[in-house]
């Protein structure tokens, strides 16, 4: 059995257990604003993508590797997101808005599918998460270099609107 078979039927059973318990929390009417009909349809389309995928990838070898460079693709894109903030997290020195436990899971997975990429000699496993390693470091440094907490630009209008009261 390939190694990306077990991992991948983990991460499938997690992530239905935590999409399940996501929206039994929303559906009891808790406040969740970005989850909405929106949030429903890219979840119902997630699932059917991956119901083709799973159909394409039995077929034949072909089959998979189209699945595999696919894959390859929504993992970088996956592991570049929370570099959308970077902007952020440069202007105002603080590395608040980047999520932690997930940028050093990522490395440290990206970590070891990239020595399974090596290994098996797979294009699509090796270079999604050599990248993925890439920006998890990036992402890990930024917050290294820019502790989370109160950011320079928040603190300096805080004085600045104390300096304004005494005036």
């Amino acid at each position: 059995m390939p190694p990306a078979v077990p991992a991948n039927v983990l991460g499938l059973v997690a992530s239905s257990f935590y999409l399940l318990f996501c929206w039994s929390y929303v559906l009891r009417g808790q406040s969740a604003p970005t989850w909405n009909r929106l949030t429903a349809l890219a979840n119902a389309f997630a699932g059917m993508l991956a119901a083709l995928a799973t159909a394409v990838a039995s077929s034949s070898t072909q089959g998979a590797d189209y699945v595999g460079w696919l894959a390859m693709f929504i993992s970088i894109c996956m592991f570049a997101a929370p570099l959308s903030t970077l902007g952020q997290v440069l202007a105002e020195k603080s590395s608040e808005l980047l999520p932690p436990v997930q940028c050093a899971m990522q490395f440290l997975n990206c970590l070891l599918w990239t020595v399974v990429g090596v290994n098996q000699k797979s294009m699509p496993i090796l270079v999604c998460n050599a990248l993925g390693l890439v920006l998890g470091a990036v992402q890990l440094g930024l917050m290294a270099v820019f502790p989370s907490g109160k950011s320079e630009q928040l603190e300096a209008k805080k004085h600045d609107a104390k300096m304004s009261d005494f005036k």
